[in-house]
């Protein structure tokens, strides 16, 4: 998922009156994210409001969530944030599908000041070029799965909990539009299938979801809902 520049305050609690007024209801929250290093290096809370930001607009607008609706961001060892709408309430943790080589190689690249970059120039995956990248890409998704096992999103005893994933790496700027995306989801699925009762085990009952550039993949482990994102949909 493409990041844009410059990190924004936050605020302590947003209110979404109704789906028309969302944007609105945001203003700068969440608007965009700071660059890795410098001044306006951004900040956990940046990446993780960009993103919350952008699956909320998508869960509403598939009826995951209802307005009137409050999302407000917990403190450890919560997960990242609250939301509450209507009677209930909801839990979401927000985490990257990515790679360390891949990080520490974005990292490099600002810091080179260049323009424009082969992948792997800085030590990241892919500098060989890759003729599937889609294996790597549904892989970050496991791995980020994984990797919450035991974490407060997977071991609370909320009802409604859900683990937002979006791709950042590599892999993922191999994917390029609509028709690639639903090609490496399509990997993503047979991978889940394969493993099925263990990411459910592991899971505990919080649903999973993946926020790409123009896809959003609703209840991973469940229904699996397939989705074009309402802002490709309007560009």
């Amino acid at each position: 998922m493409q990041e844009m520049m410059v990190s924004q305050p936050m605020a302590e609690r947003v209110h979404v009156k109704d789906i028309s007024t969302f944007d609105e209801a945001f203003g700068t929250v969440g608007m965009r994210v700071g660059a890795r290093i410098g001044p306006d290096k951004r900040t956990q809370d940046d990446k993780e409001w960009y993103v919350v930001r952008r699956f909320l607009k998508e869960a509403l607008q598939a009826n995951l969530f209802v307005t009137p609706l409050v999302v407000w961001k917990e403190q450890p060892p919560m997960p990242d944030f609250g939301v509450e709408f209507g009677d209930a309430r909801a839990l979401i943790e927000i985490t990257e599908a990515t790679h360390p080589d891949d990080q520490r190689e974005m990292a490099e690249f600002e810091r080179a000041g260049n323009s424009a970059m082969l992948l792997g120039e800085f030590g990241g995956r892919f500098s060989g070029g890759a003729s599937e990248p889609g294996h790597a890409w549904a892989s970050d998704i496991v791995d980020a799965i994984e990797r919450k096992a035991g974490k407060s999103i997977y071991s609370m005893d909320a009802e409604r909990r859900h683990l937002v994933i979006y791709p950042n790496s590599n892999a993922s700027f191999l994917v390029a539009g609509e028709e690639d995306e639903r090609r490496v989801f399509s990997i993503l699925a047979h991978a889940i299938e394969r493993r099925r009762p263990e990411f459910t085990s592991v899971a505990n009952g919080c649903a999973i979801h993946v926020l790409e550039t123009h896809l959003v993949c609703l209840d991973l482990l469940g229904n699996r809902q397939l989705l074009t994102r309402s802002e490709t949909k309007n560009e």
